[in-house]
C-alpha cells in the first residue's frame, strides 16, 4: 500500500463522520490515536530491525472500520478486515486480531457486547485466529494500540485506565497484563525500555490537525 492510498482511506472515513452527523471538531481524538500508534510502531520496528514501512501501516490503519462500528452495528476489527483483505493481507490481519493481544480470544458471552452480539463474526473471527498465527508485526500493532490514545502517546497504565473510564467499566487487569506482556516481548527484543524512545518521536501528543496535507500529498 502506498501512503497516499492510505491517507485517502483515512480522509474518507473522516467525510462518513461528517455525513453522519458527527462534528469535525471530534474527529482529532481518532487522528491522534492512529498516528500516534504509528508512529510508535515504525519507531519500534526500526529498532527491532522489521519492515518500518508494513509496521506503520498495519498501525495506521488498524482502527480504519471504529468509524463505521455504530452505524454498522458491527466490531470495528471485522469491519477493517472486510475492508482492507483484498487491497493488503497484512493490514487487514491486524485489523481484525489488534483487540486481541497474544490472541486471546474470550468466550462470546464475556465479549458479546463488543461484537454486537454477531455471533457469526465471533466464528470468523476465532477460525481466522485458529488457522493465523501471530507474527511480529500483529503483535507490535497490539501494543501500539496500547500506547496511543486520543491525546496521542501514553503509558499503558493511562492507555488501560482511559479505556475503562470510557466503557464505564473497572480497570480490566487481563488487559492491563496482556499489553505489559506485549511491551516486555519488545523492550527485549529491541534492548531498552520502550517508554524511553517516547522522546525519539517528533511529538508525543500527536496532534496534526492537518489533513488536508494529506489529501494535497496523496493527489
Amino acid at each position: 500500500m502506498k501512503l497516499g492510498e492510505a491517507h485517502n482511506l483515512i480522509l474518507h472515513e473522516k467525510n462518513l463522520t461528517i455525513k453522519n452527523g458527527q462534528s469535525d471538531n471530534t474527529w482529532y481524538f481518532f487522528h491522534n490515536h492512529i498516528y500516534g500508534a504509528a508512529e510508535i510502531a515504525k519507531v519500534i520496528a526500526d529498532l527491532a530491525q522489521m519492515n518500518t514501512k508494513r509496521a506503520y501501516f498495519c498501525a495506521l490503519l488498524h482502527d480504519i472500520g471504529k468509524i463505521r462500528e455504530q452505524k454498522e452495528q458491527r466490531f470495528h476489527g471485522v469491519i477493517g478486515y472486510e475492508m482492507l483483505k483484498d487491497k493488503d493481507e497484512h493490514i487487514a490481519c491486524a485489523c481484525l486480531v489488534h483487540s486481541f493481544p497474544f490472541n486471546q480470544l474470550e468466550d462470546f458471552t464475556h465479549i458479546q457486547k463488543a461484537l454486537f452480539n454477531k455471533i457469526n463474526d465471533y466464528q470468523m473471527l476465532s477460525d481466522f485466529i485458529n488457522k493465523h498465527p501471530l507474527d511480529d508485526y500483529d503483535l507490535l500493532v497490539q501494543l501500539a494500540d496500547g500506547l496511543a490514545n486520543a491525546y496521542g502517546l501514553v503509558s499503558i497504565e493511562e492507555r488501560v485506565e482511559e479505556y475503562a473510564h470510557r466503557h464505564g467499566i473497572e480497570i480490566p487487569f487481563s488487559m492491563l497484563y496482556a499489553l505489559n506482556e506485549l511491551k516486555k516481548y519488545f523492550d527485549k527484543k529491541i534492548g531498552c525500555d520502550i517508554y524511553t524512545l517516547f522522546s525519539r518521536i517528533k511529538n508525543k501528543n500527536v496532534f496534526i490537525p492537518v489533513l488536508d496535507d494529506f489529501q494535497k500529498a496523496a493527489g
